[in-house]
């Protein structure tokens, strides 16, 4: 964090209404913080508060579910979790229960915690399942994840309501909150738990919980493996806590991320439906509102859930989409333009104007609209040459166009379809009339957009699997001690440098090379040290080879070497070239030096019928090579 942000959380902290444990549970998370704190001291402090004793006890049974005997007492609580982990459970209902509401109009604290138990819930039981951590850590940091959007309605309740309300139309709440407060709620949150003492990994986490990309974990380590997983979850909430049609388009990603960190669909399957019960159990504990939910598999497949099953215009009003509209409204009759203006800002939507078409058409090169509302008579360029300027423009097909007419101009509403408006309106203007148009237009808009962002995730889960498999093929024809290509690959290899060697009238070379008394390398040395020489001599045939030659560990001590273009006699100087480099080869072992000899078989393609029989010829000249002493190549 630099400086500035971590000086904008202590005016946050010095505002005095940070969200924070207060009571028995401030006193809980200072002694525990003592590393002389005993299980007793800890378990008489809780049962100071019988309410938080109570909720602790019910938590800690969730938390350990399938683990034996029901945990009955506040000191087996404390126990079985142990004092860093109620000391977190106890920060955590501390917070819930003293922050179920609040003066922030535009922040749903329902939802909020909801979401935060549905991730917390997921986290935990996906940490249990992929052996990735400790499952009561995971629900509290799951749980906490996102603290940070309760500080910031808590202090500035109605700066908040209004960077939420923006937000809805820009979907870049993070810039939105950084711009307002010079600090976003990713990194408040992870500052917020800096301050409750909670583990560097978890403040990072928090930190980048929504764009794990930003963060500078490798990929495939164990921390980027558990960011993958938090984030996840944290989509899992955001479908768990959506409407029907808003799942729709939120499904997609939660199949890609789950692809992404190796959830299979059956464990996918048994994660959210153990969330949904989750749910009511936390719910009732929590004495939060939490969304009724089918069973997992029902969300997944339920075809009530595509708009083009559903039908737009049978949705029910609940599961209208909340995203209001970005709205042009172009026309040169300032009294028609201010009454759209007025009725459709009291509805939520964003609202420009243009007195002119030339005017509408340079403010979309700025910033498209997503729906345009343009009268039919107008100076100079009139609506319809509008409407034919706007198609001409492909990126800008979608915007939905509504032509303004009187009622005695109908006559003209043919010319104002062929010139691509979506539909019209005639004046004077019925309000009820013109809502329900712009609601009907909303659905088509919002269905468009969802069609497209599942178009783009798709894509983008194409391209992942895509790599995916690239990655899947490498590790498949890969020696994974040696990084050598591995026999699957080798034989493949030479079945097509045979290929082309008969086709081309070309000779073609493979040589077998066993190292010498590997064996004894690894009774006296042990076997780490035995892969230790595996890879020096690889490496070794590695550096000696020719750039068009081939180089694979057939397994064991054995490595296969294919020398396209090369004859058997340039082979047999070029074999006699690589024992000699391995030979020079030393590894230091047990305060001393190992010396390395290899035995080579030899054979090119004259005079045989196909790539076995090379690669058999090649195996008895090395059977050989070992009988008559090793440390040499046998060519013929």
């Amino acid at each position: 964090m630099n400086q500035s942000i971590t000086e904008k959380f202590e005016e946050f902290k010095a505002h005095g209404k940070l969200p924070s444990p207060r009571g028995v549970a401030l006193q809980i998370i200072k002694l525990a913080n003592n590393e002389n704190t005993t299980t007793q001291q800890i378990s008489l402090l809780i049962s100071k508060d019988p309410a938080l004793a109570g909720r602790i006890v019910k938590s800690a049974n969730l938390l350990v579910q399938n683990s034996g005997r029901p945990i009955a007492s506040i000191t087996d609580a404390v126990t079985v979790l142990g004092i860093k982990s109620v000391r977190q459970l106890a920060l955590s209902l501390s917070l819930v229960a003293d922050f179920r509401s609040g003066m922030c109009k535009g922040f749903d604290y329902q939802k909020f915690w909801s979401h935060s138990a549905c991730s917390a819930i997921t986290a935990q039981k996906i940490v249990t399942k992929m052996r990735a951590g400790v499952a009561d850590e995971a629900f509290l940091l799951g749980l906490l994840a996102q603290i940070g959007r309760l500080a910031m309605a808590t202090i500035c309740p109605q700066n908040y309501s209004q960077v939420l309300e923006k937000s809805v139309a820009t979907q870049n709440l993070g810039d939105l909150e950084s711009v307002a407060f010079g600090i976003s709620h990713n990194q408040l949150t992870a500052l917020m738990l800096a301050d409750w003492g909670m583990p560097e990994l978890f403040q990072q986490i928090a930190t980048h919980l929504e764009r794990p990309e930003k963060s500078t974990f490798a990929e495939g380590e164990r921390d980027w493996f558990l960011l993958q997983l938090f984030h996840f979850a944290d989509c899992m909430a955001d479908v768990c806590t959506a409407t029907p049609y808003e799942r729709y388009r939120l499904i997609p990603k939660l199949l890609r991320l789950a692809t992404r960190v190796g959830i299979e669909t059956n464990i996918l399957t048994e994660v959210g439906d153990h969330v949904v019960q989750g749910l009511r159990d936390w719910g009732t504990l929590l004495n939060i509102t939490m969304p009724s939910l089918p069973s997992f598999s029902e969300i997944l497949n339920s075809s009530a859930l595509n708009p083009e099953h559903v039908g737009v215009n049978n949705l029910p009003n609940t599961q209208l989409p909340t995203q209001k509209l970005r709205i042009l409204l172009v026309g040169d009759d300032s009294a028609i333009q201010q009454s759209y203006k007025k009725m459709l800002e009291t509805a939520g939507h964003t609202m420009t104007i243009a007195s002119s078409a030339a005017s509408a058409l340079a403010q979309i090169k700025i910033r498209p609209p997503q729906l345009i509302i343009s009268n039919l008579d107008m100076q100079g360029m009139d609506g319809i040459e509008c409407c034919k300027a706007l198609r001409k423009h492909p990126e800008w097909h979608k915007i939905f166009v509504f032509i303004v007419t009187d009622q005695n101009n109908t006559d003209r509403l043919v010319e104002v379809f062929d010139a691509g408006a979506n539909d019209y309106l005639t004046t004077p203007i019925n309000e009820k009339i013109l809502m329900a148009r712009i609601n009907a237009a909303q659905r088509i808009i919002h269905m468009q957009e969802t069609q497209e962002e599942d178009r783009l995730q798709l894509r983008q889960f194409a391209d992942e699997l895509a790599i995916s498999n690239q990655r899947l093929q490498v590790l498949a024809l890969t020696d994974e001690l040696t990084d050598l290509p591995n026999r699957r690959y080798g034989i493949e290899r030479l079945d097509q440098e045979w290929a082309v060697a008969i086709r081309g009238s070309r000779p073609v070379t493979c040589m077998m090379i066993d190292i010498d008394h590997f064996k004894s390398i690894n009774d006296i040395y042990g076997h780490p040290v035995g892969d230790e020489a595996l890879k020096l001599i690889a490496q070794s045939l590695r550096q000696a080879a020719r750039k068009q030659d081939i180089v694979c560990r057939l397994g064991g001590e054995e490595f296969l070497v294919i020398c396209p273009d090369t004859d058997s006699s340039a082979g047999f100087q070029y074999a006699e070239r690589l024992r000699q480099f391995v030979s020079a080869q030393t590894l230091s072992a047990q305060g001393g030096k190992i010396h390395f000899t290899v035995s080579i078989g030899l054979t090119d393609n004259t005079n045989l019928t196909s790539s076995e029989a090379m690669l058999h010829q090649a195996d008895e000249r090395l059977y050989a090579a070992k009988s008559a002493g090793r440390n040499r190549t046998v060519g013929q």
